[in-house]
């Protein structure tokens, strides 16, 4: 009488519903009994069931083997080969072709929006500059009307109040 011992009251069944050990322990013999208590709490289930044997299945017939070719197939199949190698290559030079324009128009776009973008900066940097002197000859006229008016004013002062009034001129030049 052959059985398997699965601990912890854990049975599992595999595809051909045949009871199995779910652990690795050693085939023993024991009574008819299909509990086993043992000390410290564990219980054991005992399987007593022989396993089911499996009908070996029968291997396959091998296909017949085919008669030999005759050399006008073989050049038949070879120049079909040959064919389908020539389309291939075809088909991969057209498509390397295709992504070759699609990659030349790419660039041609890219070179397009690089000078847009030069000539916009170019016209926007002319502009500011243009802004710039604008503003800094406004600036120096400013500077020299003011400048001209203090000149106006010290001279109108020194021929008014004197030679103490001509040393104030000087340092008003002077600064």
């Amino acid at each position: 009488m052959r059985s398997f011992i699965c601990p912890l009251s854990f049975r599992a069944l595999d595809t051909f519903s045949r009871p199995f050990a779910c652990c690795f322990y050693s085939e023993i013999s024991m009574p008819s009994s299909t509990e086993v208590k043992t000390t410290g709490g564990v219980a054991y289930d005992v399987i007593l069931s022989e396993p089911k044997t499996e009908t070996v299945l029968k291997r396959p017939v091998s296909p017949p083997k085919k008669s030999e070719k005759s050399l006008t197939d073989i050049a038949s199949k070879l120049a079909a080969a040959e064919e389908r190698r020539k389309s291939m290559e075809s088909q991969l030079l057209q498509r390397l072709a295709e992504e070759r324009a699609l990659a030349q128009e790419k660039a041609s776009r890219v070179m397009k929006d690089n000078n847009n973008f030069q000539e916009v900066t170019k016209k926007q940097l002319d502009e500011k500059m243009q802004v710039f002197e604008e503003n800094r000859n406004a600036r120096f006229q400013a500077l020299q009307k003011r400048l001209k008016e203090r000149r106006y004013m010290a001279e109108k002062y020194a021929t008014t109040k004197g030679p103490s009034a001509k040393k104030m001129q000087k340092m008003a030049i002077e600064h």
